[in-house]
């Protein structure tokens, strides 16, 4: 039989419990931070990659149709 993946250590979470229909809210919030901590360590390489020239651009239009004063064109 196969070892059944079990990512959270026993005794580790105390702050949370699984009700009968639905996990607490304080569940749910360690739950996000958790999911939060394994995507950011996943794709931090990905993060630190400069963004595709197109992307950029558009970045750039958008910021400057947020802050036309900040473009010189009043």
């Amino acid at each position: 039989m196969p070892k059944r993946h079990q990512p959270y250590a026993a005794g580790s979470h105390r702050g949370w419990s699984v009700g009968s229909n639905s996990l607490t809210a304080a569940g749910q919030s360690e739950i996000l931070k958790d999911l939060g901590r394994q995507l950011q360590q996943r794709y931090q390489t990905v993060l630190k990659e400069p963004a595709p020239d197109r992307i950029r651009q558009l970045l750039e239009r958008l910021d400057r149709t947020r802050h036309p004063e900040e473009d010189g064109n009043l």
